[in-house]
């Protein structure tokens, strides 16, 4: 995808990262962070998706549909639909770009088989991330999708996330 003023450009070799990713981990949902600079992807960190090991009680913090939804699945089929990045991992990830000198450009996760447009979930966790982004002075990160619905053409967008909506963003693949 090619975009005149993109909100984020994303070499290609991290794009086709991205994209093995969420395909070696279907149907689960992948999840990572991208870092670099001044908008222009520089380093990838795949996260483990842990919502498999998520005790009810935690996955409380999803909201309605997405619960009931979520209860009625055993466990190791509940990354199916939903993701929880592992907090160790997000830590070292962070830690990395901080002594890169990079800053978080952007989040993302894949959907198998939906869309690549942020769920209410989704949106609610980005929300949770930006009031704990605020208290430490984090640069606001992009979300990005990538849809498995079709699994030849994967779709991968970018959506800036605030005041509990979502508005997508140009992303550009650079280095084809």
């Amino acid at each position: 995808m090619q975009s005149a003023n993109p909100a984020l450009t994303i070499p290609h070799t991290i794009w086709n990262e991205m994209i093995a990713h969420a395909k070696e981990c279907a149907p689960h949902e992948c999840c990572g962070m991208l870092a670099g600079t001044d908008g222009t992807v520089l380093a990838h960190y795949r996260i483990t998706n842990i919502l498999q090991n998520l005790t009810d009680q935690e996955l409380s913090r999803f909201d309605g549909a997405k619960l009931r939804d979520l209860q009625c699945l055993l466990p190791e089929e509940r990354a199916d639909i939903a993701f929880q990045m592992d907090a160790r991992e997000m830590a070292l990830a962070q830690k990395d770009i901080r002594a890169k000198g990079f800053q978080l450009q952007a989040f993302y996760h894949s959907h198998t088989s939906s869309p690549a447009r942020p769920s209410q979930t989704d949106i609610t966790i980005a929300m949770e991330f930006e009031s704990y982004r605020e208290k430490l002075g984090i640069p606001q990160p992009l979300h990005i999708i990538i849809s498995l619905a079709d699994e030849d053409r994967p779709d991968i967008k970018a959506f800036r996330i605030a005041d509990h909506a979502s508005v997508e963003v140009p992303l550009a693949c650079e280095g084809k």
